[in-house]
C-alpha cells in the first residue's frame, strides 16, 4: 500500500520541526510542498533537511482557493506515488488548523493510501510563546478564528487570524473590551509585535494575527523577553 502523511512544518523556523516530521522528510520518495507566486515559507523551513530532487512544488494563490485546486493537489499525489512509496505533504503551522493540507487529502479517492498526520506548532501558539505571555488560564474561554462576527462571542481570549484587515478588526475587538496584542511575520527576522492599534492599524500583512484578551498584556515585560528577537512598534 502507498503512505501519504501531511505534515505540518510549524511557523516556518527549522528548529520548531518536530522530530518525527524530520524521520518522514528523510524517508520519504516525494516531498509535496505548496507554493505562492515563487514563493514557500514551508520550504524555507525544510529545505536544509530534505532532498530536493524529491521535492514536487504545488502551485496555490493565498486567497480564493477552489476545489478544483485542491483536486489538482491531489491528483498530482496520486500520479505521482507508486506501490510501497511513501509522500509527504507539507503545510504551514498544522495541518488541521485552516490548513490546505487537509483540503487536499479531502479532495481525492485516499481509499488505497495509509494516511497519517503529523502535527506542527500554529503561529498563534508560536508567537504567544515567542512573547513569553499567557493565552488562556484556567477557567478562561478561548476562541480561534480567521474572522469575526457581526456579534463577537463573549469569550476571554480572541485569536483572530490573518488580519489583513486590522484596523476595523482593532476597532470593533477594542470596542468589545479586549487589550490586544498584534504580531506579525512569528518566528522570522521580520517578527513584529505591538499593543498600540494606533502603530499596527495601517498594517495589511497575510502572515499576522492579533490576540485579543481581557487582561492587559505587560509590554514592559514583553519587550525585556523579546529583546533582539522581536521588534516592537
Amino acid at each position: 500500500m502507498r503512505k501519504l502523511v501531511g505534515i505540518g512544518v510549524g511557523p516556518g523556523a527549522a528548529d520548531l520541526l518536530t522530530l518525527r516530521a524530520l524521520r518522514y522528510l528523510q524517508e520519504a520518495d516525494h516531498i509535496f510542498i505548496p507554493i505562492n507566486r515563487g514563493k514557500s515559507r514551508a520550504y524555507d523551513g525544510v529545505k536544509e533537511f530534505v532532498d530536493d530532487e524529491k521535492v514536487i512544488f504545488l502551485d496555490f494563490p493565498m486567497t480564493e482557493v477552489t476545489t478544483a485546486h485542491y483536486k489538482k493537489a491531489f491528483d498530482a499525489i496520486d500520479e505521482a506515488t507508486k506501490a510501497g512509496e511513501l509522500t509527504c505533504l507539507l503545510t504551514l503551522g498544522d495541518g488541521t488548523i485552516y490548513a490546505t493540507l487537509i483540503e487536499v487529502l479531502a479532495a481525492g479517492d485516499a481509499t488505497d493510501f495509509e494516511t497519517e498526520l503529523v502535527p506542527g506548532i500554529p503561529a498563534f501558539l508560536a508567537g504567544i510563546n515567542g512573547v513569553v505571555e499567557s493565552l488562556t488560564k484556567k477557567g478562561e474561554s478561548f476562541l480561534l478564528t480567521d474572522h469575526l462576527d457581526e456579534a463577537i462571542p463573549a469569550v476571554d481570549t480572541i485569536a483572530l487570524l490573518k488580519t489583513t484587515r486590522a484596523e476595523e478588526s482593532a476597532a470593533r475587538l477594542q470596542a468589545a473590551g479586549y487589550h490586544l496584542l498584534y504580531l506579525e511575520e512569528i518566528e522570522t527576522e521580520r517578527w513584529v509585535a505591538s499593543a498600540d492599534s494606533a502603530r499596527f492599524a495601517g498594517r495589511k500583512q497575510y502572515m499576522s494575527l492579533i490576540i485579543g484578551r481581557r487582561r492587559p498584556w505587560n509590554m514592559a515585560a514583553i519587550q525585556k523577553h523579546t529583546r533582539g528577537r522581536v521588534r516592537i512598534l
